[in-house]
């Protein structure tokens, strides 16, 4: 088994310049490569990091042993089966695609091939390092709020599949899937796709309240109402308050793999594709958390 893992990148933007970081600084991956339609930009980043720009994908899939896909979320599909049909491990940013048939070929691929296929679903480190995971509790209620301001990028997709996502695979890693959902209210603002979305997910004697748009002060927060008292969890501020029993980490902030979430996750996915260890969320994970926000947009 090699020892160093050859990892091209799909796309060139903000979020993909923090990729190519990880991955450079990672002591067994190499950055093998960059891809991006606009050709300076995979020339630019490919620089920074003393790296080829590649203007086919195809190419790029052939010398590399994994791919991160860090574009926007409507070329994740072609750009995943590309590096699937290479051979090559994938970490896919979320969501895993835009629509369920779609990320179902490719976790079906991912599997018939024996390929590592890990999503981009990093805030689950943070779950884990508050200790939320541990709790041998059911909440009554949660309430979740997820906005951000207006802005240019990921409009390609929905309020639901940009944002909402994280929340909504938070729910299934630690309560399962839901027994129904409800769309209480979706709308567009500015964008082709919905800006702004209200949601209920029900489980066994639990109620999940969901509220996410592009178009709002910037706000990320947990509240979870237990038999037991109450867990306040602020993702932005990095802050927790409760007044329960259970052991959770107030100082959740102050842990390394917290404070760069990013390559906590891409360690995790560099030791899943050389030691065989799991992912952090797998390809089945990122399919569950599509399926549940295609049903909240209510398309297929």
């Amino acid at each position: 088994m090699t020892e160093e893992l050859k990892v091209g990148l799909v796309g060139a933007g903000v979020f993909a310049g923090y990729h190519a970081g990880k991955v450079a600084a990672h002591s067994r991956a190499s950055l093998s490569g960059v891809f991006e339609p606009d050709q300076s930009r995979a020339e630019a980043l490919a620089a920074q990091h003393g790296c080829d720009a590649f203007s086919d994908l195809d190419r790029l899939a052939s010398a590399s042993d994994a791919l991160i896909i860090a574009s926007p979320a409507s070329y994740h599909a072609g750009a995943a089966i590309k590096g699937l049909l290479a051979g090559c491990h994938l970490l896919v940013e979320k969501p895993l695609a835009t629509s369920v048939a779609i990320a179902e070929a490719i976790v079906n691929e991912a599997g018939r091939i024996g390929r590592v296929l890990q999503v981009g679903h990093q805030e689950r480190i943070v779950m884990e390092a508050i200790g939320l995971k541990a709790v041998d509790a059911t909440p009554r209620e949660i309430r979740i709020v997820r906005n951000s301001p207006r802005a240019t990028r990921n409009l390609d997709t929905s309020i639901v599949m940009d944002m909402m996502v994280h929340d909504l695979d938070l729910l299934n890693w630690l309560y399962g899937s839901p027994a129904w959902i409800s769309a209480e209210q979706t709308r567009s603002i500015y964008s082709e796709h919905i800006d702004e979305a209200r949601a209920e997910l029900g489980y066994e004697g639990m109620t999940a309240y969901l509220q996410s748009s592009r178009d709002a002060d910037s706000r990320r927060r947990w509240v979870l109402d237990y038999a037991d008292g109450t867990v306040a969890i602020d993702f932005g501020d990095k802050t927790l308050r409760h007044d329960t029993p259970f052991a959770l980490n107030p100082d959740f902030g102050d842990d390394p793999a917290v404070q760069d979430s990013l390559a906590a996750a891409f360690d995790r996915f560099v030791r899943a594709c050389l030691d065989g260890t799991p992912p952090l969320a797998s390809g089945a994970d990122g399919l569950a958390a599509v399926s549940v926000a295609a049903a909240i947009e209510g398309t297929p």
